[in-house]
């Protein structure tokens, strides 16, 4: 259950106008996958979307540790004035650094790629791409592959801003 954590430190830190954007994305691209016209085509194009998915989720989740291990292990002095940065937020009573931000991010990335690639592992087993309810959740999960791609890019472009020390 601590991975319930993650989500609601990673919602509470996080600026709201980057998610309701990132979130609206999500939702009309989805959206638009949902109003496709029902067909074999459409059925086979996903099949294969969901086939594809669980090996890009696995490079993913690879690149988002990977991340994540350079974040905390490197020797730079930026990273070392980021953990003295405050970013305005505080949580559980305490001020929230922009060390703090970037670790969650990554943490709930990792943890919600994760939880993707199971979602994405066993929806051939228990959803009928064929009926109404299986276009649904598909296009949920569509919605949530998207989120989380554009939280990924928006964590990447943070670091290495960080990194660089550009503004």
């Amino acid at each position: 259950m601590s991975y319930l954590l993650v989500f609601f430190e990673y919602y509470k830190t996080c600026k709201k106008s980057y998610l309701y954007i990132n979130l609206i994305i999500a939702l009309i691209l989805s959206l638009l996958i949902y109003f496709v016209p029902y067909n074999s085509e459409f059925v086979s194009k996903a099949e294969d979307l969901i086939k594809n998915v669980s090996t890009i989720l696995g490079i993913l989740i690879g690149f988002s540790i990977s991340m994540f291990t350079l974040l905390n292990t490197a020797a730079n002095p930026n990273i070392e004035e980021i953990k003295k940065t405050e970013t305005g937020s505080t949580l559980y009573n305490k001020p929230v650094y922009l060390f703090d931000l970037l670790i969650t991010s990554m943490i709930y990335i990792i943890v919600f790629e994760s939880f993707l690639l199971i979602v994405n592992l066993m929806f051939p087993f228990f959803i009928s791409l064929s009926s109404k309810f299986g276009k649904l959740i598909f296009s949920f999960n569509v919605f949530l592959l998207i989120h989380i791609i554009l939280v990924n890019v928006s964590t990447t472009i943070d670091f290495y801003f960080v990194i660089t020390k550009k503004k």
